[in-house]
């Protein structure tokens, strides 16, 4: 016991001679400089976010490896002082991020939407439920005892989470689909839950493949870049449900090196009239699917989609659509750990000469092999991009 108590003494003191540096160079300075944080909170009684003595006393005995802290997407810091070995997931793109980073052993509860996804997610999907994304069960999560929720930025309300929760089961809101901002969620929270190794391994797979799309379409001219339209489908209201900045959908196919034609007309997701479209006459159309992906069921709702929008009135007179490039993509593929593969596929759609060398399938295969619990049969059988050549 005295040893702890002199460690926290010695570490309160480096507090005097370290300064305020927040960049840390490895996890012994971070660990420093967060105890001697939470020593100094702690002697000044700062109120809910001060740690106890207890959580105090157990970070001293982990050091240098605790404390660690994350800040998430809506830019609030969370301090871990342990291990959290204890995580409820609300959505998919967090069960995806958990997997690829060899953390999905700590999930203890999932939201309903991750529990349908049995190929994607094997074990996990059998895990017990705590309601929708959106309406999550308090209750149920409570009864599970998380040391940690991750969430989306903007669902559930916190209204409908963090009001009901002890400050003891931090939410943390991350995205983890977005291409601008996913390397970054992926290294934070490989590193908040000890998973360097895992997380260096696939970021370095990551990297490789972003970094050679950006250098084969570098020396692209803006206005010789191609011009794509991205939607959904029929709009909520009218016309077509089409998607501009802001979007998962338009960060991926820009980092592809394409130009959204509604960039500057919409922002995130909006109806657009049909004509409106025509005018545009975009050279690549690029249609969200929420159907196929991890499913061997739905591939005819994945082809149901490219047809109807071929068929529409006075789309035949649009270029993408003479010239046979509208393409379907669906979340599990376009968007999370996968993105790499979707990168590349989009990128060899819209300048096929600059990567007639890589076979996206393999590549899929790769990422599928090495990264995720999957079997064979769902390579195989899986539509998560259309056309894709099986038919």
């Amino acid at each position: 016991m005295r040893a702890v108590y002199l460690i926290l003494c010695l570490l309160f003191m480096s507090l005097l001679t370290t300064g305020q540096a927040f960049a840390f160079e490895d996890n012994e300075s971070e660990a420093r400089y967060l105890l001697s944080q939470g020593i100094l909170s702690y002697l000044q009684n700062k109120g809910q976010s001060t740690p106890s003595l207890e959580e105090l006393r157990e970070a001293a005995s982990l050091y240098p490896e605790y404390p660690r802290s994350i800040t998430d997407s809506t830019g609030k810091k969370f301090v871990f002082y342990t291990p959290v070995e204890r995580v409820v997931i609300l959505n998919t793109n967090a069960a995806d991020a958990m997997t690829i980073i060899g953390a999905d052993r700590l999930i203890v509860g999932v939201a309903e939407s991750v529990k349908e996804k049995t190929l994607q997610y094997p074990q996990v999907s059998a895990l017990p439920s705590v309601g929708k994304f959106s309406e999550p069960n308090i209750e149920a999560i409570m009864a599970l005892k998380p040391d940690l929720i991750i969430s989306y930025i903007n669902w559930p309300d916190p209204a409908k989470l963090e009001k009901h929760l002890p400050s003891s089961m931090p939410v943390l809101r991350m995205e983890f689909y977005k291409a601008n901002n996913y390397r970054t969620e992926i290294e934070s929270i490989g590193h908040l839950l000890n998973e360097e190794e895992n997380t260096g391994r696939y970021l370095t797979w990551y990297d490789k493949y972003f970094n050679l799309v950006s250098e084969r379409i570098a020396d692209i001219p803006e206005d010789k870049r191609v011009r794509f339209y991205a939607e959904s489908g029929s709009g909520k209201s009218f016309g077509r449900r089409a998607y501009g900045e802001g979007t998962g959908l338009d960060d991926l196919c820009t980092a592809a090196g394409g130009v959204n034609v509604a960039r500057g007309y919409i922002k995130d997701y909006a109806d657009v009239e049909n004509e409106w479209v025509i005018r545009q006459n975009p050279e690549a159309i690029f249609i969200w699917s929420s159907k196929g992906g991890y499913t061997t069921d739905e591939r005819s709702e994945v082809i149901a989609l490219h047809d109807n929008l071929i068929s529409m009135p006075g789309f035949n007179t649009i270029s993408a659509v003479k010239n046979k490039k509208v393409y379907v993509l669906t979340p599990e593929f376009a968007f999370g750990s996968s993105s790499p593969v979707a990168l590349i596929q989009i990128a060899s759609w819209l300048y096929p000469d600059r990567f007639s060398d890589i076979n996206t399938t393999a590549l899929h295969h790769e990422y599928l092999a090495n990264f995720t619990h999957t079997s064979k049969e769902i390579w195989d059988s899986g539509t998560f991009y259309y056309p894709d050549g099986k038919d």
